[in-house]
């Protein structure tokens, strides 16, 4: 996905999940428990980024979820 933030700066990433349901989408990115325990804030920005990602380019509401595996 890319993103022009609101700073002008072009965000990209990649999801490791994306669907659509009556809610709008929801974006699940997958993290290690080790991963996710370094930098947590830093991993809940990259999946918000993700979501505003897919509402901008969809125009529909979307929530990022960070699932531990």
């Amino acid at each position: 996905m890319t993103l022009r933030d609101d700073d002008g700066a072009i965000v990209e990433g990649q999801a490791d999940l994306a669907f659509e349901d009556d809610e709008g989408w929801t974006v699940v990115d997958f993290k290690t428990g080790s991963e996710l325990d370094s930098d947590p804030d830093r991993y809940r920005r990259q999946v918000a980024i993700y979501a505003r990602a897919i509402a901008a380019a969809t125009g529909q509401r979307a929530r990022g979820l960070i699932v531990r595996i």
